[in-house]
């Protein structure tokens, strides 16, 4: 078979690209449809920031028609749509909750990562305090699970006054929450809007790799696909990830599709991809 994750082997010389079936399709695509393309386009494994769009009943019918690996979700937003309340004062309760929702969730798609989202509020006193003992609490319930828990750094022009905006500050953080369980999502994007160049981007890949368990790309600044022209050179940075053997953990097609064709992801893209 001639698809995108097929040639998997001992060699272990490709990239296991999934798509985001968040952001690549029509918001009012089914979910069984979304699968279905991604399936028949030779895809093993999706992302999805967040399934709860969709009953678990809903996502074992569609995954029993079209099987794939979830590998990445998030945790759910807040009841006034916060993006994630490990940073959030007096939401311990409630934060704690989006996690064991995440679980239920991760559990009954057999997905194994769930991104914990900080939430953008305004800077308070105690905040870095706040974030490190919601983070050691939700280390400790994932790991009961055997789920890894991921944080990112999300660039002000998508989610202005985010906790991680900075990469700097979350690696440290990161280190200071000193868990097995919790590592840091890179995402490409991010970086590039944040000042990075390519280069930058691939020093910090080299220089933080173990902590590395998942990463995201997309073309900036307007999110599109990575085949597009544009500020990041994928073509240096997926030949270095397989250089450096970036071959057992996933990266996220995170990107909105420039046009979207009768059921079926652009053929460019699909051509580009088949070359890692």
């Amino acid at each position: 078979s001639s698809g995108i994750n097929a040639e998997y082997g001992a060699i272990g010389q490709k990239l296991k690209f999934v798509p985001n079936i968040g952001t690549m399709f029509p918001s009012d695509m089914a979910l069984a449809d979304r699968l279905e393309v991604c399936t028949s386009q030779g895809f093993s494994g999706i992302e999805i920031a967040f399934p709860y769009t969709w009953s678990i009943s809903e996502w074992e019918e569609s995954l029993r028609l079209h099987p794939v690996s979830v590998t990445l979700i998030n945790t759910p937003l807040g009841e006034n749509r916060e993006p994630g309340l490990a940073a959030c004062h007096n939401k311990q309760d409630r934060f704690l909750a989006g996690i064991r929702k995440g679980v239920e969730y991760c559990k009954a798609l057999r997905c194994s990562q769930l991104h914990i989202m900080a939430g953008n509020e305004p800077h308070f006193d105690g905040q870095r305090k706040v974030f490190l003992e919601n983070m050691k609490k939700a280390s400790e319930l994932l790991k009961g699970e055997g789920i890894r828990g991921l944080i990112e750094t999300i660039s002000e022009g998508t989610i202005p006054g985010y906790y991680l905006n900075d990469v700097k500050k979350t690696l440290d953080l990161l280190e200071e929450i000193d868990s097995d369980c919790i590592f840091f999502q890179f995402d490409v994007f991010h970086l590039s809007m944040l000042g990075h160049s390519t280069e930058q981007i691939l020093e910090l890949f080299d220089c933080n790799r173990s902590k590395i368990k998942h990463v995201q790309v997309a073309q900036p600044p307007h999110r599109i696909e990575i085949s597009s022209p544009g500020d990041i050179d994928y073509t240096a940075i997926f030949n270095h990830f397989l250089a450096h053997a970036y071959t057992d953990d996933h990266i996220g097609l995170e990107f909105k599709m420039s046009s979207y064709g009768d059921a079926s992801l652009a053929d460019d893209l699909l051509d580009f991809l088949k070359r890692f």
